[in-house]
């Protein structure tokens, strides 16, 4: 599969803005990122599982989860998605935060 990336850092000081083109069809890209069956397979850095506590893709939905690093630590997170499209649409806005 190829892949375009592109990593923003100075539009916003306080955002991270990432984007990445993916050759795949846009109903699996998207069920990739709206199932969190798919997502606890890939979020998060190498050596890291996610469970997921709630999940609600939609604006103004919450995903709460927990990402447990290799050492044993464990990160309580929470993301928001401010605005959230159909698969046809490649945009969302979400603000993450730390518990």
């Amino acid at each position: 599969m190829d892949a375009k990336n592109s990593i923003d850092l100075d539009s916003d000081p306080c955002s991270i803005i990432g984007s990445r083109l993916l050759d795949a069809p846009r109903e699996l890209v998207f069920s990739a990122f709206t199932d969190p069956k798919h997502l606890a397979q890939w979020w998060g850095p190498d050596g890291f599982t996610t469970t997921t506590h709630s999940f609600e893709f939609r604006t103004g939905g919450v995903w709460r989860f927990v990402m447990h690093g290799p050492d044993g630590r464990h990160f309580q997170s929470r993301i928001t998605y401010e605005e959230s499209y159909g698969p046809n649409v490649s945009s969302t806005t979400t603000v993450a935060e730390r518990m």
